[in-house]
């Protein structure tokens, strides 16, 4: 049996639906995003990697422009009805610009401790799905519970998909890679990988506002441009690109992934 969803990411959106980020205006951006996934795809359910607002005080905003209804336990589905989508399932996961606090608060019915870190499965036609959280910070940490929580998950013995916020392989750009985890600590993470990689179908993260395919431990891995703006350095200069925001569908069928990419233009 075929199953299919797609992945969003990073869209920081702002203390209102009208706020610019250096002239670009994310609100206009994800809701472009969602229409154009309304109009042409089939699809079992969406998820977001994370930094789904910029600031603490924005899940209102968030949420009125998705009409959002929370979920009941993390980490969803919750349910969205906007730009021709109709209760759409959209699991949430969070990133380092999320306030864990506000996160759950505003999206979660039941309540959950502050500052826990997010580590959550759910399962869909016999896959399983898990969320992993490396952190609140800009550098992905591999804390203790997420390699036990995915040890502890993977002995189901279940085809898993690995969803992160944050990126973790190498991308060639100084800036991004100084926010990977630290080689020694993530070895936890890598070994584990490696020696499951026929049971895990492929890592999908966002954090880079980059798209990419590559393969680490013998798993493909996957990251997305962002529906925020776009990230490029020069030596030490941060660049904002104003690339089109990507969504990317992807299909599981045999214990085969198979994945595509949709740009949109605003």
């Amino acid at each position: 049996m075929a199953l299919t969803f797609i992945q969003i990411t990073d869209h920081h959106i702002g203390e209102n639906e009208n706020s610019l980020f250096h002239g670009y205006h994310p609100a206009h951006a994800l809701r472009s995003v969602l229409r154009h996934i309304a109009e042409h795809e089939s699809f079992d359910f969406l998820v977001s990697t994370g930094d789904l607002v910029d600031r603490p005080n924005s899940y209102n905003t968030f949420c009125q422009l998705l009409q959002l209804k929370p979920a009941a336990t993390v980490p969803g589905p919750a349910l969205i009805s906007s730009e021709g989508l109709r209760d759409c399932p959209l699991y949430l996961l969070p990133g380092n610009h999320d306030d864990r606090d506000n996160f759950y608060k505003h999206l979660f019915a039941s309540s959950t401790p502050a500052g826990t870190l997010m580590n959550a499965a759910f399962q869909h036609k016999g896959i399983q799905f898990l969320c992993l959280d490396w952190g609140p910070g800009d550098q992905a940490i591999t804390h203790p519970e997420l390699i036990a929580f995915l040890e502890s998950s993977l002995s189901s013995g279940l085809p898993s998909v690995l969803f992160t916020h944050h990126h973790l392989v190498p991308l060639g750009d100084p800036f991004m890679d100084s926010f990977l985890p630290d080689p020694a600590e993530a070895q936890a993470f890598w070994k584990i990988v490696e020696r499951q990689q026929q049971q895990i179908l492929g890592i999908f993260s966002g954090h880079a506002h980059l798209t990419y395919e590559t393969v680490a431990a013998g798993v493909p891995a996957y990251g997305l441009r962002s529906t925020f703006y776009q990230f490029a350095t020069l030596q030490t200069e941060l660049i904002r690109l104003l690339q089109a925001p990507h969504y990317r569908v992807v299909t599981i069928e045999q214990g085969k992934v198979s994945a595509r990419i949709v740009e949109v233009e605003l």
